[in-house]
């Protein structure tokens, strides 16, 4: 009720206002006058022109000018928010607002007293128009935390009776959890008395944004996608509940400012690229996000914005000041959230692999790109080099990458695993110290001369020896992705096989030589290799120098007989040993430093042969391959070949 002066002047102030209040008691219409919404053109006696309804922040001043320039600042979907809800008069001025009328010494001050009903309009369906409480216009998903403010009708609108003792101010508390591009606050009231009802809307509007961006990918984080090739980003605006408010329909972007990748620092730029579509029903997406280089990316908080829903919005929130700009806090700040809608939470894309990578071997035999015997050192490489789907290298795979790709080596034979004779060193990826340089991304092992294994103790008795004649070494991927091979082209393989060479199981054969007694004997010396099942003369041998020096030859007798010749180079396989006229005895080439053979009354041990020759063995005594070639040596008068000869005359 409104408050009474004392006073003896009751009649003059009827009379007074006779012309406006009619025949009706003054007490009912006095208090209909102010009753909520002030529907009737007012009392002109009294200086009121209509009534002002307004909703504005929590403990703004009650306006007294025109225009009233009252503030509702941008809200948070899912957060409460409080706002007064102002009852008031325009005074017939035309410039001034008040609270309340005074009504002379009988009826004194009297302020907003009735029946109202409260709810949220959405501008942007009903086009502008305030409408009335309760229609399709009406914001979904508004809830009430107002002590004495009651549910009407079947929407989200609020009841609650004005007694007067308000001054013209009520406090609710409200919470959307939807989303609105531009909103206002709309009451309805009326006087059942009187018979008078009407609808006003918030001078201000409003943004209500979501709290935040959710996203997510696909492939999702944790699992992996080819550099180069677009993958899809998906965010979700939703409230500070995580439900996803459909009502969004802005359209975020991203920037890549800030987004590091596995080593934690900043990507090239242009390295990341994508952009989003607009949000429907609350979600946005885009399909054409990709990433150049290799590894998981950090997307910090903020990068995924959206700083022009609440700007476009029709609300003038960022225009009045009503939002922080340049901000998507959702701490408030001066009773203020920021304008913009973000990520709050950082982001790990999915961990970006190689699209395809090139493998390249060295391989070179130790004897005229044809063979290598068991022994020798053979000539080994390999090259692997990292690609986005660009076809440009991946600079940043590096020694230290997490989830680096992996590669297995194998050795075959026509295709079938061998007892790998090759001792492959470790090849590994560039250390970081390429990371970001042309030299990055590539898996490597420097062409290295790399010795076979000789197998020892074979004998005929024994296992036979091996016979590689088609020998290769595969290299396999973990991303079962090679497309070139050697410098060829290849459908997406997971392996690459090296050139195949010749490994060849090889022994030195020393016959038997004979001369007269005063000429040197010639002995031919044969390298013969092991071809599956026979030993046969090495015809692709034209590289084995076997060297005699001095002490390379033992014998069974002394002295021991001197070579003629220093060395002999095979040639298809076959060299001589020349040695100078000496008495009968078994001799035998010492491979090592050291005799090996079964030749008695040897002399003191010689120098070693060359490297080459110094792997070779043969048949002597011994039932193993493995000893030094031996054979007879004999001087005298040489027999005829001939059984019977005859002269003719």
């Amino acid at each position: 009720m409104g408050q009474r002066e004392p006073g003896d002047d009751n009649m003059k102030t009827m009379l007074r206002y006779a012309s406006c209040l009619g025949q009706r008691r003054m007490t009912r219409i006095l208090l209909a006058m102010l009753m909520v919404p002030f529907v009737f053109a007012g009392c002109a006696s009294l200086g009121v022109k209509s009534a002002y309804l307004d909703a504005t922040e929590v403990g703004t001043a009650f306006p007294t000018k025109v225009p009233a320039n009252t503030q509702i600042y941008t809200k948070v979907a899912g957060v409460a928010f409080s706002l007064d809800i102002l009852a008031g008069v325009y005074m017939t001025d035309n410039t001034s607002i008040q609270s309340s009328v005074y009504a002379g010494f009988l009826y004194g001050t009297v302020y907003a007293q009735g029946q109202s009903y409260i709810d949220f309009v959405d501008l942007t369906k009903s086009g502008g128009s305030c409408g009335t409480v309760g229609d399709a216009n009406q914001v979904s998903g508004v809830t009430n935390g107002t002590g004495g403010v009651g549910a009407y009708g079947g929407g989200t609108s609020m009841s609650y009776n004005w007694t007067g003792s308000e001054h013209g101010r009520k406090t609710y508390t409200f919470t959307a959890s939807q989303a609105v591009a531009k909103a206002k606050v709309r009451i309805y009231g009326y006087n059942s008395s009187q018979g008078v009802s009407a609808t006003s809307c918030s001078i201000d509007s409003f943004t209500i944004r979501p709290s935040s961006f959710t996203v997510s990918s696909t492939p999702a984080s944790g699992a992996t996608q080819a550099a180069g090739s677009n993958y899809t980003m998906t965010v979700k605006a939703v409230n500070s509940g995580g439900t996803t408010v459909t009502g969004y329909t802005g359209t975020p972007s991203i920037t890549t400012t800030g987004v590091t990748d596995w080593k934690s620092l900043a990507i090239a730029g242009g390295s990341f690229s994508g952009s989003f579509g607009a949000a429907v029903s609350g979600v946005a997406s885009g399909s054409n996000f990709n990433y150049a280089d290799f590894g998981p990316l950090t997307i910090p908080a903020g990068a995924i914005v959206d700083n022009t829903y609440v700007a476009n919005s029709g609300s003038g929130d960022v225009a009045g000041a009503d939002c922080i700009s340049n901000s998507s806090s959702n701490v408030l700040s001066g009773g203020q959230y920021g304008c913009n809608i973000a990520n709050q939470a950082s982001v790990t894309t999915p961990s970006f692999i190689a699209h395809h990578y090139t493998a390249t071997h060295t391989i070179t035999p130790a004897c005229n790109s044809k063979f290598t015997y068991f022994g020798q050192p053979l000539t080994y490489g390999v090259t692997i080099d990292a690609f986005n789907a660009l076809g440009n290298r991946m600079t940043r795979l590096t020694s230290s990458a997490p989830g680096k790709p992996t590669f297995t080596f194998s050795q075959l034979n026509s295709g079938a695993g061998t007892i790998n004779p090759l001792t492959i060193g470790s090849p590994a990826w560039v250390s970081d110290a390429n990371y970001g340089l042309a030299t990055g991304g590539e898996y490597a092992l420097s062409a290295t001369s790399t010795t076979t294994t000789r197998p020892a103790g074979l004998s005929p008795s024994s296992a036979s020896p091996p016979s590689y004649e088609s020998f290769q070494v595969r290299v396999t991927s973990s991303d079962a992705n090679i497309t070139t091979c050697n410098g060829v082209a290849a459908a997406g393989t997971q392996s690459c096989d090296s050139a195949a060479t010749k490994l060849r199981y090889g022994v030195l054969k020393l016959s038997d030589g004979q001369s007269t007694a005063v000429s040197p004997a010639s002995m031919q010396v044969i390298a013969q290799y092991w071809n599956g099942s026979s030993f046969v003369t090495n015809t692709d041998d034209v590289c084995t120098v076997v060297n005699f020096n001095t002490g390379t030859i033992a014998s069974s007798t002394l002295p021991r007989p001197s070579a003629k010749n220093s060395s002999t180079t095979l040639s298809n396989g076959v060299g001589a040993l020349m040695l100078n006229a000496s008495t009968a005895s078994n001799v035998a080439i010492k491979m090592g430093a050291s005799d090996n053979n079964c030749v008695s009354a040897t002399a003191t041990a010689g120098a070693p042969l060359n490297a080459l020759s110094g792997y070779l063995g043969g048949v002597s005594c011994s039932s193993s391959y493995d000893k030094d070639p031996s054979a007879r040596l004999t001087f005298g008068t040489l027999r005829s070949p001939y059984i019977y000869r005859a002269e003719k005359f």
